[in-house]
């Protein structure tokens, strides 16, 4: 297996919506990775940002409806394997994942010969709302626990896998809930994981996670896959 690299990698984009960001996001993200190495996953928008997608000459995999970012994510990491790629971007589509740290994540792949690699943002209250800082030192803390490695940013979706890691796992959760399940079958793989800092970066776009709601969602999540 290869170290991870521009040429053995691809980055997938979830996208719900996003139409306004996109231009700039595939800009940062060619400016890294060869556009031919981009799939993005349309989960059923309304606002044209799969035809904005075509008029940009990105791969765009498209739901007739809205799915979940996990069917999504599921849908871009069998895109990848069956292309032959080796590994893996993920990156949200509102552009609070700078793809200018795309080089960080190698680096620190190539060093430390790690099967996934997840951002580390910043828990501080200038810079994320405090409901979100809450829910993710929760189940940050429950998976580092249960998975036997200290993840610091278990709902952070900027991550580089190793997709061949990812072959045998099966997932059920179809939402965010994905990205928190698949840290612990990753972990039963005895897969390493790591991390890299990347900024924090929030706008004033909708989130679709629901602070004290999702927090319980989080737990029967990692109940249930440890």
């Amino acid at each position: 297996m290869s170290l991870a690299n521009k040429d053995n990698t691809l980055v997938i984009v979830p996208i719900y919506n996003a139409k306004r960001h996109l231009k700039q996001l595939f800009k940062e993200i060619i400016a890294q990775i060869p556009i031919n190495q981009i799939v993005a996953i349309d989960d059923g928008s309304t606002d044209g940002s799969y035809e904005l997608c075509q008029s940009l000459g990105i791969n765009c995999i498209r739901f007739d409806a809205n799915k979940g970012k996990g069917v999504a994510l599921k849908a871009g990491f069998k895109y990848g394997i069956d292309n032959k790629f080796e590994y893996a971007f993920t990156l949200d589509s509102d552009l609070q994942h700078s793809p200018k740290s795309i080089p960080r994540f190698f680096r620190k792949q190539n060093y430390v010969l790690a099967d996934l690699i997840i951002g580390k943002r910043d828990f501080v209250i200038k810079k994320m709302p405090f409901m979100r800082i809450l829910s993710n030192t929760i189940t940050s803390k429950i998976v580092s626990l249960f998975s036997g490695q200290r993840i610091y940013d278990s709902q952070c979706g900027y991550r580089l896998y190793r997709l061949d890691k990812l072959r045998n796992i099966h997932v059920e959760e179809d939402r965010y809930q994905f990205e928190t399940a698949i840290i612990l079958e990753m972990s039963k793989q005895l897969s390493k994981i790591d991390y890299v800092r990347i900024e924090t970066i929030y706008s004033d776009e909708k989130s679709y996670i629901k602070s004290l709601r999702d927090i319980k969602n989080f737990i029967k999540v990692i109940l249930k896959y440890i």
